[in-house]
């Protein structure tokens, strides 16, 4: 029998012909093995920082004693965790709202632990940060907690008093008053008390400041950065990694989006933006706000579990998050960096220093943090600060700002990168209704001090 070979190479041709369309189809179609997620914030990849807790996060940033006609603070920020950490296990019970014809006052005669808090914090978290009974059902906020330590004070022991007009503030009972008095009379002997002054500010609120010279010692972090480039920190954020175009936006940041997300690169920072949430996860949001029914709770909720869902919280060598601000207008929390308990704030890219979560429809609309893991420190040497009282008076007599203009002062540290390391100089920082300032923003390495007139924004 013959065989046709032209007929032959035209099956072969064919089968050919037919393989390689089915291969190039293959490949326009592919997709990558990632699993799609109906959340909108995809899968469970981690950024190898920590989980953290309400009562980690949630913690006053000052704690002052009343001692009669004198104001006292502690000379190591430090000292506050250890003692906050006391307060919060003393058991407080008989909770109930002040009515509004008592006034709550500190008089010539008073013993009082306050207790200062960076934001108005939701009354239903007072039975998590706190020891509690069953009896805190109240819907309101507080920002200062004032403790009498008089074993004569029959009632109104503990008060959440609510800073805005026409707030609800809350008393409670301690169930061991006793215990109360006796530490507060050991305060000065086990910790190194100081005194403070109180300065009444623009919004009808005042700040407590250190009197004398500052006690603080800068830092310098080695660090490791956050490749934005690999697979893990892509599938945090995109349900599908291997749809995201790279691009630069006018500022020429890096931009990382697909059709629905978008993170743009601001040096060690990023800011994250979820245009479309899902339905699913909306539903979701929607459960979770249902069993809170508290705007502010269920931010702070949600944007705690958020970040712990990857592991974002880079703690460790001193540093550590605190709630910092909460605004239930925006939609929007704050998480500020503190470096042994004293607030970081860093100029230009507050990504560097906080982390912020805001939410739209119930769901996770924006996200800004820190792409860099500080780890080795190096210590430094003691600042040259001004005092509390030469603070104080400076403000008063520079022309460089209004003093009826500042909301806040706080000592802390500014962020600054030099190279391969991280600076942390101790600063005097300023905030008005413009945002935070520097004072001695002209500091160099030696002194970490600076001009007196020196001021810069944030």
């Amino acid at each position: 029998m013959r065989i046709d070979f032209e007929l032959v190479k035209t099956i072969l041709l064919v089968f050919l012909v037919s393989l390689s369309l089915l291969l190039t189809f293959g490949i326009w179609t592919y997709q990558g093995d990632y699993e799609s997620s109906s959340s909108s914030s995809a899968t469970d990849a981690e950024l190898n920082g920590e989980e953290e807790t309400k009562k980690n996060l949630v913690q006053p940033s000052q704690i002052v004693m009343h001692d009669g006609n004198a104001l006292l603070g502690f000379s190591d920020s430090q000292d506050e965790l250890e003692v906050f950490q006391d307060i919060s296990q003393w058991a407080l019970y008989d909770f109930d709202i002040i009515p509004e014809d008592e006034d709550i006052e500190i008089d010539e005669s008073s013993h009082v632990i306050e207790l200062i808090f960076p934001t108005s914090i939701p009354a239903s978290l007072i039975n998590e940060v706190f020891t509690t009974d069953d009896s805190m059902l109240y819907d309101s906020k507080f920002k200062r907690v004032y403790i009498y330590a008089d074993e004569n004070q029959s009632s109104q022991q503990v008060i959440f008093k609510n800073r805005e007009q026409d707030g609800i503030s809350i008393r409670a009972s301690v169930q061991n008053l006793t215990q109360v008095v006796e530490y507060y009379n050991r305060l000065s002997l086990v910790y190194d008390l100081i005194p403070f002054l109180e300065v009444e500010l623009a919004n009808n609120s005042s700040v407590y400041i250190t009197e004398g010279e500052v006690n603080i010692a800068g830092k310098q972090f080695r660090y490791e950065t956050i490749d934005p480039e690999t697979t893990n920190f892509r599938t945090i954020f995109f349900r599908r990694p291997s749809t995201i175009v790279n691009t630069r936006n006018a500022e020429g940041n890096q931009v990382l989006g697909d059709n629905q997300r978008e993170v743009v690169l601001n040096g060690y920072a990023m800011e994250y933006t979820n245009f479309y949430p899902s339905e699913n996860q909306q539903e979701e949001q929607e459960s979770s706000f249902e069993r809170t029914a508290n705007t502010g709770d269920f931010l702070i909720s949600s944007s705690i579990e958020y970040i712990n869902s990857h592991k974002g919280w880079l703690t460790g060598q001193g540093i550590q998050y605190r709630l910092f601000n909460l605004s239930e207008v925006s939609n929007k929390v704050d998480y500020r960096m503190v470096l042994e308990n004293y607030p970081v704030f860093s100029r230009g890219n507050e990504g560097l220093s906080m982390m912020s979560v805001m939410y739209k429809n119930l769901d996770e609309y924006q996200y800004v943090r820190p792409l860099v893991q500080l780890t080795k420190p190096y210590d430094r040497g003691q600042t040259d600060l001004m005092s509390g009282q030469e603070l104080y008076d400076y403000l008063h007599q520079t022309n460089r700002i209004s003093f009826n203009q500042i909301i806040d002062i706080q000592l802390g540290y500014r962020m600054e990168q030099q190279g391969q390391v991280f600076d942390f100089i101790p600063t005097w920082c300023i905030q008005t209704y413009a945002g935070w300032e520097y004072i001695t923003t002209e500091a160099n390495a030696v002194t970490q001090g600076g001009e007196t007139n020196a001021m810069g924004p944030n």
